[in-house]
């Protein structure tokens, strides 16, 4: 495998995740389409699960010292950590690769984006408390029996958007897949270097 051109990649794709973070398209009840879960599915796809938690989570915390909109969501940056994981860990899978980005997305969508995600959130924006894990603490040992929303009407609310959130990075990555221009570069970073003539004598 080509390292250097691997980790090159992996830079660019971190870098590209940080501009996803500001490309965001606000939508009404704390929901959005974030192009960062493209760029996660993607790495995870095709550089594994490690490059794809450190693209995702990178790309949230630079985004968030350049730009913090409020205290620093520890749920929203384990969610995206997660999106590219789960990706690389499904495509190793026997299957066709649309069955594995499906499954991929319905994974991610249940446990990140509307379960990781829609948590954190609520916790910001309806209880008040710090979306980190002591603010966590502070939920359970404290008492917001006055919360107007529940976690589950908050929930349902964001259903809708957050599948169509999912669905338009699903897109974009199945584009992707079969780009011949994003194939010929993995092969490219994947190929390995020709032994040299004189080592083949040798053995």
């Amino acid at each position: 495998m080509n390292r250097t051109l691997k980790i090159c990649c992996i830079a660019m794709l971190s870098a590209l995740s940080v501009v996803a973070n500001f490309c965001t398209i606000p939508l009404p009840g704390n929901n959005a389409v974030s192009f960062t879960l493209a760029v996660c599915f993607f790495t995870g796809i095709y550089f594994g699960a490690l490059p794809a938690a450190l693209v995702g989570f990178v790309g949230d915390l630079i985004a968030h010292l350049i730009h913090p909109l409020g205290d620093y969501n520890w749920f929203l940056a384990l969610s995206v950590t997660l999106y590219g994981v789960v990706c690389a860990i499904i495509y190793r899978l026997k299957m066709h690769r649309l069955l594995a980005l499906c499954i991929s997305v319905i994974i991610c969508y249940i446990v990140c984006l509307y379960g990781l995600n829609s948590f954190g959130l609520w916790l910001q924006y309806c209880v008040g408390v710090r979306p980190s894990p002591l603010g966590l603490w502070d939920f359970f040992s404290g008492n917001y029996d006055g919360v107007t929303k529940t976690f589950w009407l908050y929930l349902a609310g964001r259903a809708p958007m957050s599948a169509v959130n999912i669905a338009v990075n699903a897109v974009i990555v199945a584009a992707l897949q079969e780009s011949r221009t994003i194939a010929r570069l993995i092969a490219r970073i994947r190929e390995k270097k020709p032994v040299a003539e004189s080592e083949q004598h040798s053995n």
